[in-house]
């Protein structure tokens, strides 16, 4: 991939302590591809939920950067950490054997339009300013390590689109037909050696074109002795075996299908930065009607109001990103669920006043896990977080 120009500083201008963002030179697209096959389009969702918070204040230097338009602020690759991790994927292609070098782009979230191979990355990880705010709104940034994960996950995409794997035999047989619909809601089988694990939540086991991402993904990955640590695992190794030989193939070859064409670039994103993460909240919220009908394991969990010397709704907000994010990898439940879930309990802990022992916080915390793997494996299989029958 040739880098993008740099990027502009994109402090809000009336910020007294920050500079005003200078234009960069934006590089032409090139000229766009035919349209690709009728499917839908696959999108990733594994960074951190917008709602997945616990409502901080912004300060106010960031009050203008949210008010400002996307497009406006001229986001880049270059010259971010971004570019860096982006040659360190496209070395890895090459130490693999494979020429092919997705182009990659900002855009609302990770993913690939579907059939195009290419690498749409989140625009507020180019900015530190911008993954500040995500931060405060997001709940978290991506670290390294994660960002390299889904580029080697979105890599597989692009893999299995350049040379149209999807559409092969061999490729139906192993990961199933990739027009199968594509769905939110998936009951995974934890324990199946059917499917690698890569990214958390069981993300294999979602789609055919998922299957084969993660296993593209687990392949890529350096120092990863794949042939070692899924030599039991049946199916999957026959899926990682496919594409180490398939790899070898066409690793070389010329893609068939063109590396240029987007779906939605920053510099065309029209809402403001608030704007994104209230649309983001809208997307993912959801309103379950618990009530009281929890209250009994609260006060089985935590102290009562005056016993103990700390909150127990202030020790959930300190272990909310955790908790979420355990429940979520070992359940497969929609994320979105479960933070719901958490942010009700922490409500239901707050009003009833209970309290909690700082000394006792890792078993608190062990205890409300099981309950939320609980509610989220009986939400998953029967479609209701509970039963009161």
């Amino acid at each position: 991939m040739t880098p993008s120009p740099a990027i502009a500083h994109v402090e809000p201008p009336d910020s007294p302590d920050q500079a005003q963002p200078t234009p960069a030179a934006q590089a032409p697209l090139p000229p766009p591809t035919p349209a690709p096959p009728p499917t839908p389009t696959f999108h990733e969702r594994p960074q951190p939920d917008p709602r997945d918070r616990a409502q901080p204040a912004l300060r106010p230097e960031r009050q203008a950067l949210l008010r400002a338009r996307i497009k406006d602020l001229r986001l880049q690759l270059a010259g971010t950490h971004l570019e860096r991790l982006i040659l360190q994927l496209h070395e890895e292609l090459g130490a693999r054997g494979i020429d092919i070098r997705p182009q990659c782009y900002l855009s609302d979230e990770w993913g690939c339009p579907s059939g195009i191979p290419v690498i749409g990355i989140p625009f507020y990880l180019a900015n530190p300013a911008l993954q500040s705010i995500e931060g405060e709104l997001g709940g978290g940034v991506e670290s390294e390590r994660e960002i390299l994960m889904y580029l080697r996950h979105e890599a597989g995409h692009c893999f299995n689109y350049a040379y149209r794997l999807y559409e092969t035999p061999a490729w139906r047989t192993l990961f199933g037909d990739y027009h199968h619909p594509y769905k939110e809601d998936f009951k995974p089988k934890p324990f199946s050696r059917a499917y690698v694990t890569h990214i958390p939540g069981w993300y294999a086991q979602k789609h055919p074109d998922e299957d084969f991402a993660e296993t593209f993904a687990v392949w890529l990955t350096p120092g990863l002795d794949w042939r070692q640590r899924y030599r039991n695992w049946g199916a999957a190794l026959k899926k990682l075996q496919y594409v180490d030989a398939t790899a070898t193939e066409l690793g070389h070859r010329p893609p068939q299908v063109s590396l240029d064409n987007h779906d939605i670039d920053a510099d065309q994103m029209e809402e403001t930065v608030a704007d994104y993460y209230r649309l983001r909240d809208l997307a993912e919220r959801v309103d379950l009607e618990i009530g009281e009908k929890l209250d009994t394991e609260l006060f089985q969990l935590f102290e009562p109001p005056g016993s103990a010397p700390a909150s127990a709704a202030q020790m959930l907000r300190d272990q909310r990103q955790m908790l979420i994010q355990a429940a979520t990898q070992y359940s497969g439940v929609n994320r979105s669920v479960v933070r719901s879930v958490v942010d009700h309990l922490t409500d239901r802990t707050d009003q009833l006043k209970l309290t909690a022992s700082p000394d006792r916080a890792s078993g608190y915390v062990a205890h409300l896990g099981s309950l939320l793997t609980a509610l989220a494996m009986n939400e998953l299989y029967t479609g209701r977080l509970f039963d009161t029958e």
